[in-house]
């Protein structure tokens, strides 16, 4: 592909330099000056560089993703973020299990530091007994699975699941 790139635009450069030793020609006639090829400026980044960038910015963005953490990853995330005991004896941690809370309560300073750079998906992801990316974290006792939206109720939802499983053992009905 880039080969097919390249071959195009050096067609248009041979024309554009066909064009401009025609224009050339006619400006010696007339006695004037001929004009000058423009010259095309460089590019100062690589694609290496852009693919960099990129990864650095995607990296930073997916650690620190706090739209896709759960409650007890925020609460957790906000726990080891604080600096001050008082502090961190403010933050709400209800929702987390007797085990986790055991767990949380019992990580050094260092091991909570870590898990405030790792950010809440990290957090929630350790809290669970799952792997989180910190290295040399003390793994959670009982993992306990995080209630995501699925347990939610939610009537609409409700009745249409109702709506579409009459539908299924009615068609089931009709085949038999």
């Amino acid at each position: 592909m880039k080969a097919v790139i390249r071959l195009a635009l050096e067609a248009v450069e041979a024309i554009l330099r066909a064009i401009l030793a025609v224009i050339a020609a006619f400006c010696r006639l007339l006695c004037v000056a001929p004009p000058s090829m423009p010259q095309l400026a460089q590019p100062t980044t690589t694609p290496e560089d852009v693919r960099n960038e990129y990864r650095d910015e995607y990296t930073r963005e997916v650690a620190n993703d706090f739209a896709h953490a759960s409650d007890v990853g925020m609460a957790v995330h906000q726990y080891a973020s604080a600096l001050d005991p008082a502090i961190r004896g403010a933050v709400d941690i209800s929702g987390l299990s007797p085990a986790q809370t055991d767990w949380l309560l019992g990580l050094r300073e260092e091991d909570l530091q870590r898990l405030a750079t790792a950010g809440p998906k990290a957090c929630e992801l350790a809290v669970s007994g799952k792997r989180c990316g910190v290295v040399g974290l003390p793994t959670s006792s009982v993992p306990q699975e995080i209630e995501g939206p699925s347990a939610v109720v939610h009537p609409a939802r409700d009745l249409l699941m109702d709506r579409i499983r009459n539908a299924h053992a009615a068609r089931a009905q009709v085949l038999a």
